[in-house]
């Protein structure tokens, strides 16, 4: 795995902006930029109101460290391995998603063309079935777990999510 999705494409953005997993929890945001692009930014031209906190900067370096090793991004390749799987035998069975995609453990299921706008519907009966996933419009099924997610983990839920698909695909809800 890469620590940021612009690693897999070759390319280095000019501005990349950072926040969530940079603090474990920790509310902490970031803006990285070029030497290049840097150097036009005086005093005053970008503002923050909690920009600098020692606390926050302390907290990202340290997650820094920990998640920015061979293991966690070898381990978060590992692990979106097994959602793609377990949701392509999911889709297999239920022929509920037009494209299964995304990179790490950020993983979206496009919906067919006869299941568009069920997202929230499939959220829904995924959620009575305990568990949590996220969507992204009416027609995106959204998984973003934590990168130290278990296998057992990630099998309990997916099957727990498979009922749900199959309840949606039959078109009964629990």
């Amino acid at each position: 795995g890469e620590l940021y999705a612009y690693m897999h494409y070759g390319v280095t953005p000019d501005v990349l902006s950072t926040a969530k997993a940079l603090g474990g929890g920790f509310p902490v945001g970031a803006m990285l930029t070029t030497d290049k692009f840097a150097s036009v930014m005086t005093v005053g031209t970008h503002g923050t109101t909690y920009g600098g906190n020692p606390l926050a900067t302390a907290v990202a370096g340290q997650v820094l460290d920990i998640i920015n090793t061979p293991e966690v991004l070898n381990g978060v390749k590992q692990r979106h391995q097994w959602f793609v799987e377990r949701l392509t035998a999911i889709n297999s069975k239920t022929g509920l998603f037009n494209e299964i995609r995304g990179l790490g453990l950020l993983i979206g299921c496009e919906l067919a063309p006869e299941f568009a706008g069920k997202a929230k519907l499939i959220s829904q009966e995924a959620a009575k079935q305990g568990v949590m996933v996220l969507i992204a419009g009416a027609n995106v099924v959204r998984f973003a777990p934590a990168l130290i997610v278990s296998e057992e983990e990630v099998r309990t839920g997916l099957d727990r999510f498979a009922l749900a698909c199959e309840q949606v695909k039959s078109g009964v809800s629990s």
